[in-house]
């Protein structure tokens, strides 16, 4: 099954249009911004940062503690509030469990789940195989995905998930998460007989280079390179588009985010090189380059890169063309001018530079100009088991600025591997960001103790239904502070729904204060905070996904609920 989570407005789709109040929530705000000041000011964040530390040999070093640490943001000392140390020593006394070498369609031994010391689910694994079938050939892609394959086989563990996505001009999940390696497996070969665009890339270049070569004219040899360029151009935002919407959909997603892009790089700036060549063609400096750099996308990786930073995604970025050489008009016409050389070097960089960016701008690894795949795949291993997690609480409230970090080692000789920064997201983004999570990789979790309940859907206008939903949220478990003779609490109540076509809609957010009488405090057991809205609905297969936020506490709930609308 291919899922599209195209996130999108789907006019008429979508409609909350009732939310059922508790009494004591109905009375006047004369003083709400009081109230809203209040309860801004309460809000705490921890950043989690994963450190990698080598040594001089590039081996990772283990044993260290909080002590042997210091980390900035913003240039400025703050206090490690949280530390977590993986060495890479098994979590069981029998040896890493790993889904693989189970029967299949079993669960874990309930041995191995009583020995293994529990993963807290901020540190828990989600692997992301991300093959750009747009920048990539068939040979080098399938050569490589063995290679893949046989890293998740050896290192996914009983609290891992994966997960495989393909581009081929849109997004595609093949396999939506899972913990059980041989859907990854199937995938992966599956995925190998669908087509790549790689090949017909190559091919254009060499014909253009040719028609390049040919040109009696340098305005003839431009009119050919701004063609391509454009042409080359638009995939590549194309292709940016999708890895951001990715990025951005991994945002409310817990726990550690490694994402394995294979591609044969992606351009800098597309059509630089053929520019240059008209350049060395006509012996001259054009104005072809200030052309190329309009084709320039360095600041889409840049943008990226800080969505990447802030949902705590790192990239480990690998060129499947390994050592190829490009064919050059060198070899074509017998020409050992050492322009053409250039030509394809620039090439070369020029495709490379982005994957060196997104891997050092999250604290990755980039593998480039190598056929040591299982080399390159068995050092990422390391990073996944082997590393330091520093958490530490930004004095700033969720001002939507970004922030740089820096983490510092006491013990001299020693090198650490980090993301450079981070932008902080607003309570909104965060709720928006779980029940996107939910609706799309069902990644719930329920520390407020939530209940949703879906009515019977009702007949409405234009072959369209009222679905109705109710969100129930424990008075208990919510956060209630005294002013005078009342209790006040504020609750944030996400909702968003995705068809079977996986065509999404936005989530749609409502905050409202709770008042509770001091004198009912005590009897808050047993008692709800009920949210009702009207879905108005296509028939067919659906999925309804919640977040509920305590702001007062920072606690939040992501659940969802599969829906079926019959007509």
């Amino acid at each position: 099954m291919i899922i599209r989570p195209n996130v999108k407005i789907l006019a008429g789709w979508l409609a909350v249009l009732a939310a059922a109040l508790p009494a004591a929530a109905q009375r006047g705000d004369a003083d709400g911004d009081e109230q809203h000041l209040f309860f801004e000011s309460l809000s705490v964040q921890v950043v989690n940062v994963d450190v990698f530390v080598t040594d001089k040999k590039g081996e990772p070093v283990t044993g260290l503690s909080r002590d042997d640490f210091e980390i900035y943001e913003d240039g400025r000392p703050m206090e490690i509030t949280n530390f977590y140390a993986v060495d890479g020593v098994p979590v069981t006394g029998g040896g890493a469990t790993r889904l693989a070498d189970l029967p299949t369609g079993s669960a874990p031994p309930p041995e191995t789940i009583a020995l293994a010391e529990p993963v807290p689910p901020e540190q828990q694994l989600s692997i992301i195989v991300y093959i750009d079938n747009l920048f990539i050939s068939p040979f080098s892609r399938n050569n490589l995905i063995r290679e893949v394959t046989r890293f998740l086989n050896l290192n996914m563990r009983a609290d891992d998930r994966a997960m495989l996505v393909t581009f081929d001009r849109t997004l595609n999940i093949r396999q939506p998460f899972t913990h059980d390696v041989r859907l990854i497996d199937r995938a992966m070969d599956e995925t190998m007989r669908i087509r790549s665009f790689g090949e017909q890339a190559k091919q254009e270049r060499r014909e253009l280079l040719k028609r390049i070569h040919e040109s009696r004219t340098m305005n003839e040899a431009m009119s050919h390179a701004d063609f391509y360029a454009k042409s080359m151009h638009h995939d590549v935002e194309t292709s940016l588009n999708g890895l951001t919407e990715l990025v951005d959909s991994l945002g409310g997603l817990p726990g550690r985010k490694a994402l394995v892009f294979v591609s044969e790089g992606i351009p800098m700036t597309a059509g630089e090189d053929v520019f240059s060549l008209v350049d060395l063609r006509f012996g001259e400096r054009s104005s072809s380059q200030l052309t190329a750099h309009r084709y320039r996308v360095r600041r889409n990786f840049r943008q990226i890169v800080a969505k990447a930073n802030a949902n705590r995604v790192t990239f480990y970025t690998i060129d499947a063309s390994g050592t190829y050489t490009n064919t050059s008009l060198s070899a074509e016409y017998g020409n050992t001018n050492s322009s053409f050389i250039e030509v394809d070097f620039l090439f070369d960089s020029n495709r490379q530079e982005p994957l060196l960016m997104l891997a050092d701008g999250t604290g990755g690894q980039a593998t480039i100009g190598t056929n040591n795949f299982t080399g390159a795949l068995d050092r990422i291993a390391l990073d996944l088991t082997t590393y330091y997690s520093l958490g530490y609480q930004p004095t700033h409230v969720d001002d939507g600025r970004y922030h740089t970090i820096e983490v510092k080692l006491k013990r001299p000789g020693l090198r650490v591997r980090h993301r450079a920064g981070y932008r902080a997201k607003t309570l909104e983004t965060r709720l928006n960001d779980g029940t996107i999570a939910a609706l799309l990789y069902q990644a719930s979790s329920n520390p407020l103790g939530v209940r949703v309940e879906v009515g019977r859907p009702q007949a409405g206008r234009d072959g369209l239904y009222l679905v109705p939903v109710e969100v129930r949220i424990p008075l208990s478990e919510i956060v209630l502070l005294p002013q005078g003779t009342e209790h006040h609490g504020r609750l944030r109540v996400s909702v968003s729904v995705m068809d079977d076509d996986g065509d999404t809609s936005p989530p749609a957010q409502t905050p409202f204060p709770i008042t509770v009488p001091e004198s009912e405090v005590v009897s808050t057991e047993g008692r709800y905070y009920t949210y009702s809205a009207q879905l108005l609905m296509r028939p067919g297969s659906h999925q309804v996904a919640v977040g509920v936020t305590d702001e007062l506490a920072g606690e939040s709930s992501f659940l969802f609920q599969p829906v079926r609308v019959d007509s």
